[in-house]
């Protein structure tokens, strides 16, 4: 009997030792966690998988690398398929089953209704896919664009367009809907502010489409410049020949998720050309030393791939930008929550190895971009500005 009660209290010293084991070794995992809309509309469900890989690709990384002050860290995903209610339960499923430091979300919808959750309750460092005001300006500390607003991205375009001659007449065409209309009020301010003549604006369905009465509408107000605003990827290249084939002769410009691979490849080598503004760097710039860095980690590790989206670099940056804030966190002695958005708040000059400027962060984005043209010939977009800070 004896034997058997110290039988039993071996067994029972073991697991409660392998239990402390797993626990401290949980204790030892940092979560980036994120909410991704995999079975989402097609347009934002086909931009998963680069959010997906780059995200996995910075952990990876940064363990490599040695991790942050000893800790490793795990990235896990759920699905959000871009609805704020669903969204919203699953970054609470998160928080609750892992409690990650850093969460990154899909979209301006999900961001929006997750905002007062960080706000109020869960203060983690949390960024999406979404350029939205509403996102940067929501009232949580912790909770950033990762880049200029879409109000920053029209200012930028604005401020570059006045740099070429005062007075210009400007047009707005964007898209029906909050994605659309998020910049159009600030970019009316600062039309006025930098004296342009803003001579009209035309609103266009978000999936594209016949938009010969609108294009009609703006070649009546005969602007210098129309700024684009709204469409994501590859709807914006129809909208521009649409726009050539009708007759329009303006500049055309367009905002962040205008300015892709795939837009002027869709186009084709003899299509028209058009500028967009961003702040990132892109995969086939070869003076970029951490572009070079993740096309040498890309070929080792995913030989098959030979290039990667803008959605890829955003969701790096952000990774970057996440692993700075735990690192300074860390090394300040506070790595919790009130640590990492002091770390976040006091970025300055932050190096993203090239994928953008050096990065300050002004009331929870960064505000600062610049002007690339399309080159048809070679399907690609390269500079023709310095960086223009707005704010």
């Amino acid at each position: 009997m004896k034997k058997s009660n110290v039988g039993q209290r071996l067994i029972v010293a073991l697991i409660l030792s392998l239990a402390i084991i797993q626990g401290a070794m949980a204790e030892e995992l940092i979560t980036i966690a994120a909410t991704l809309p995999i079975t989402g509309p097609k347009s934002v469900a086909d931009g998963a998988p680069p959010l997906e890989a780059a995200l996995k690709d910075c952990v990876a990384i940064t363990n490599e690398e040695g991790g942050i002050a000893g800790k490793r860290l795990r990235y896990v995903m759920e699905d959000d398929q871009y609805k704020p209610d669903v969204g919203l339960r699953v970054f609470e499923d998160l928080m609750a089953k892992y409690k990650p430091m850093c969460v990154f979300g899909s979209g301006t919808p999900v961001a929006v209704a997750t905002a007062p959750v960080i706000r109020d309750r869960h203060k983690v460092l949390y960024t999406s896919t979404s350029f939205s005001a509403k996102c940067a300006f929501s009232g949580a500390p912790s909770a950033f664009v990762v880049g200029p607003t879409y109000g920053d991205q029209v200012a930028v375009a604005l401020k570059y367009i006045a740099q070429q001659k005062k007075g210009t007449k400007v047009a707005f065409f964007y898209s029906q809907g909050p994605l659309g209309e998020d910049p159009i009020p600030y970019g009316r301010i600062q039309c006025r502010r930098l004296r342009l003549d803003l001579v009209g604006e035309a609103v266009g369905p978000i999936n594209g489409g016949d938009c010969a009465a609108q294009i009609e509408q703006l070649k009546g107000k005969n602007p210098d410049w129309v700024i684009l605003h709204g469409w994501v990827g590859a709807t914006n290249a129809p909208l521009i020949k649409q726009c050539r084939d009708l007759g329009l002769k303006s500049e055309l410009l367009v905002t962040l998720w205008g300015a892709q691979k795939s837009v002027v490849e869709a186009l084709g080598p003899d299509g028209p050309t058009f500028l967009a503004v961003s702040p990132y760097a892109y995969w086939w710039m070869e003076d970029v030393p951490m572009i070079n860095k993740l096309r040498a980690y890309t070929a080792k590790n995913y030989p098959q791939v030979t290039d990667r989206s803008l959605a890829y670099i955003v969701a790096f940056t952000a990774g970057k930008i996440f692993v700075g804030c735990l690192r300074q966190a860390a090394a300040a002695g506070e790595f919790n929550e009130v640590g990492t958005t002091k770390a976040l708040l006091s970025l300055k000059s932050f190096d993203t190895g090239g994928l953008t400027p050096p990065l300050t962060i002004k009331e929870n984005r960064f505000p600062i971009a610049r002007i690339l043209k399309s080159n048809p010939a070679k399907g690609i977009f390269e500079p023709v500005s310095d960086w223009i800070e707005f704010y």
